[in-house]
């Protein structure tokens, strides 16, 4: 088990979460949670991490097609969101906070 935690969480057909972390087993998120205090063994990584499923990971287009996905600023995260649902973190490193988009020619990294 690990556990990410970053500025902004994207799930691309719903929005954002602000200062939110996730639980990840072998790679797929489990759980996600508000990021309301300092917690042991959560690795705090600034940007965001955007949420996708094996299919759109797959899709070399995915990323660029972010700029068309829901910028909603959610309260809380949708209730599919469980160790069922398949979503795997890729974290983004340079993230424009104003567009709420990844910046121009950032390079992603699948978290296991």
């Amino acid at each position: 088990m690990k556990r990410f935690a970053s500025h902004f969480l994207f799930l691309p057909a719903y929005g954002y979460l602000k200062q939110y972390a996730i639980e990840t087993e072998e790679g797929i998120v489990v759980r996600l949670f508000p990021l309301t205090e300092e917690i042991e063994n959560v690795e705090w990584l600034p940007g965001a991490i955007v949420l996708l499923t094996q299919n759109e990971l797959k899709e070399p287009d995915t990323i660029f097609s972010l700029t068309n996905a829901s910028r909603n600023l959610l309260i809380t995260p949708p209730s599919f969101i469980d160790g069922s649902c398949g979503l795997m973190p890729v974290y983004f490193p340079n993230f424009d906070t104003a567009t709420l988009l990844p910046a121009a020619g950032t390079r992603h990294k699948l978290l296991r």
